[in-house]
């Protein structure tokens, strides 16, 4: 979103508690973001007074309609969304009455979500558009009645099973019915239900990388110090301590007896706990977002721009998508997080692709702060076939770190010291709500080398810390026409040095 735009939104909004934040907002946005839009535009669809379309699920359907869960209990097929008019969108309700679904994918025929008590399959029995069957495939978790039990998915993994992630329950007792709270389930064509990790507190996105491992968002709070995209593993505790509560349960396949100890780093915690794995990479809070949510994989093979294979994700309060690209070192993954795109009418929950590639954004903010018009609503993103000035990837080496780009660099411009300023820090490990970023340490770029192409650049650094967010600046960097990068700020999370 560019600063004229922010501007015109502070004049003409009539909160004027919301005048303020925006803002406050607008001071830390950077140059570089007036020209998103050249490269990747916003359509914005208008939606019946009488749906309100608060998107919490999106899944294309072969027919080329797409399917959307709202978060009321409803189903909707949309057509005519890729035509020129954006208002000759058509909605058609396929399904009602059910218990706040947070998730949506197509599978073998079918539509499958998470309600909370339950994962579902519908089926259009007799091809009138309008589900017939509503079938339980599983519903081994309880349900207390606290707002905070949020159910996710599913996702498909290339096996064809099904990948949940349920909420701890925030501020309540376990009661005799709960189950599984704040962990993950893989979920067989069967029904039969495995636990896989433990420990989220509330992990709002789920979804596939290019290799078909699962991934999913956590957001910061208690145990987190700041929003986390994490991988999840069989046996893995992920942070949270109330996840702990079921370890006793049959199938668990996390065992902690002792207490988990605190007023530690997350990289000490992770070598006193043994199943604690750190996430493959960090959100610093507001520079990558305060409130994580869905997972897309870039599976479009260039035909989204030059990020192919890589990871969206989206932003609940401050209304965006961040990028990230992951490596595995050790066998452990690990990766760096970019701003991509701002400026979304509402906070970005549920993110799909459309047949031509383009981007299919649901959005909702349930009544909660997010940045934007709008509470709810449908936007697509389109790619303008420009390129834009970005780094690409960055890889970490044994003595610093390997940056790609998108254009080849000004040599002149990225092989000064001073276009770069690095430094690397971590969080609490605590059950207090969220964490500064501590143990700051400023790191010395030794050398800057560009490759013959101007594509690569390898800086050698030293100083560097498993465990820790290393976050470079590159304000110097221009491409060999001149141009600014469009975002500057690269932050890698360190878990294992090559």
């Amino acid at each position: 979103m560019g600063r004229v735009n922010l501007i015109a939104r502070i004049r003409t909004c009539p909160c004027w508690l919301h005048r303020i934040v925006v803002a406050l907002l607008l001071l830390i946005v950077r140059p570089g973001c007036t020209a998103e839009s050249d490269y990747y535009r916003l359509v914005t669809y208008p939606v019946p007074d009488e749906l309100k379309l608060e998107v919490s699920g999106i899944a294309a359907l072969p027919d080329g309609r797409m399917a959307v869960a709202i978060r009321k209990g409803e189903i909707w097929f949309i057509d005519g969304y890729l035509e020129k008019d954006p208002s000759r969108i058509r909605f058609h309700r396929f399904a009602s009455g059910l218990h706040e679904p947070l998730g949506l994918s197509w599978h073998q025929g079918a539509l499958y979500t998470v309600q909370r008590t339950e994962l579902t399959r519908l089926r259009d029995l007799d091809a009138d558009d309008i589900a017939d069957e509503y079938w339980t495939v599983a519903n081994q978790w309880g349900v207390s009645g606290n707002y905070h039990e949020y159910a996710y998915g599913p996702v498909f993994d290339p096996a064809g099973n099904a990948w949940v992630t349920l909420n701890c329950t925030i501020g309540d007792k376990v009661t005799p019915t709960d189950r599984w709270r704040g962990w993950s389930l893989k979920i067989q064509s069967d029904g039969t239900v495995q636990p896989i990790s433990g420990g989220f507190r509330s992990p709002s996105g789920i979804g596939l990388n290019a290799a078909g491992d699962v991934f999913a968002t956590d957001q910061q709070g208690n145990w987190f110090g700041t929003c986390a995209l994490v991988h999840i593993q069989q046996g893995a505790f992920h942070g949270h301590a109330d996840a702990l509560k079921y370890s006793h349960l049959p199938g668990a396949t996390i065992q902690i007896k002792d207490t988990l100890p605190q007023d530690l780093t997350v990289a000490q915690a992770a070598h006193r706990v043994p199943q604690y794995r750190l996430p493959a990479v960090w959100m610093p809070y507001r520079k990558m977002g305060m409130s994580s949510t869905d997972i897309l994989c870039d599976t479009t093979e260039g035909k989204f721009g030059p990020f192919a294979n890589q990871l969206f994700i989206g932003e609940f309060t401050m209304s965006m998508i961040v990028r990230v690209c992951l490596e595995k070192v050790h066998g452990q993954y690990q990766g760096a997080c970019f701003r991509f795109r701002e400026g979304f009418q509402s906070a970005v929950l549920r993110m799909g692709w459309a047949p031509d590639h383009s981007m299919m954004i649901g959005q909702s903010n349930r009544g909660w702060n997010s940045l934007g018009t709008r509470s709810y609503g449908l936007q697509r993103l389109v790619w303008t076939g420009k390129v834009p000035f970005e780094v690409k990837a960055m890889k970490a080496k044994h003595n610093g770190f390997e940056l790609e780009f998108t254009q080849p660099v000004s040599t002149k411009d990225a092989a000064q010291l001073s276009s770069y300023q690095l430094s690397s820090y971590t969080y609490h490990y605590h059950a207090t709500y969220g964490s500064d970023e501590i143990d700051t340490h400023s790191l010395q770029v030794k050398r800057a080398r560009v490759s013959q192409d101007g594509l690569r650049v390898t800086l050698t650094v030293e100083g560097l810390r498993e465990g820790y967010v290393h976050e470079l600046k590159l304000a110097g960097v221009r491409s060999q026409d001149g141009r600014p990068l469009l975002h500057d700020l690269a932050c890698y999370t360190l878990n294992r040095i090559p």
